[in-house]
């Protein structure tokens, strides 16, 4: 609970200094990965936040199987983490491309309602195809993009979603939950919140990865 309550106020003041400056452009984010105002890629990636907190010690894991670094994430966002059915392996075959020989083990999970888009993947990838695993997200985030462009909420959403290889692990994050009350604020209020959830989970992943 100590370290989730730190990591949130961190974003929160992260967010209140860079936000604020200036809107955020939808070109920006089109890439996965996004820009804030001014800063650079390199600025806004998970692996360059500060570290929030100490090491465990002696009693720090130092392997995470992938249900251990999925509920890392629903521990930091709370009921702000939406996705809830997992995805077979055939099922991310036919939304990716991504075949069994390409990984040791994944997890993929989204929301049980098409409506929604909120969802996360995390490939551990075979050394040989990491580079084809980061084309393929990269399609399959294309695609989304594509596919919700009469739907502004899930639109915002999607532009703002993000993909990130650590070590062999890919992590794509597509989150931010209910955005309804953003709505009125136009794309970039709601893609702003969608990044931030975003950042946090690749943060967390990333610390937990890295350990």
């Amino acid at each position: 609970m100590y370290k989730k309550t730190i990591i949130i106020a961190a974003f929160g003041l992260l967010f209140l200094t860079s936000c604020g400056k200036e809107e955020l452009a939808e070109e920006d984010l089109v890439d996965g990965r996004g820009i804030v105002g001014e800063q650079n890629a390199e600025e806004v990636e998970a692996g360059n936040f500060p570290l929030f907190w100490e090491s465990a010690g002696e009693g720090e894991r130092e392997f995470y199987t992938l249900p251990e670094l999925e509920e890392e994430v629903k521990e930091l966002l709370g009921d702000n983490y939406w996705p809830e059915v997992n995805l077979s392996a055939a099922e991310l075959e036919r939304l990716t491309g991504i075949t069994e020989d390409m990984y040791v083990d994944f997890l993929a999970e989204r929301q049980i309602l098409d409506a929604h888009i909120d969802t996360m993947i995390i490939i551990h990838a075979k050394e040989d195809y990491v580079g084809t695993i980061e084309q393929a997200i990269e399609s399959y985030r294309s695609g989304l993009i594509e596919q919700n462009k009469n739907y502004p909420q899930n639109l915002s959403k999607a532009r703002a979603s993000r993909i990130e290889t650590i070590n062999d692990y890919i992590c794509f994050v597509q989150l931010g939950a209910d955005t309804t009350s953003l709505a009125d604020r136009g794309n970039e209020a709601m893609m702003a919140h969608c990044l931030e959830e975003n950042e946090k989970a690749l943060y967390v992943l990333e610390q937990a990865i890295l350990q």
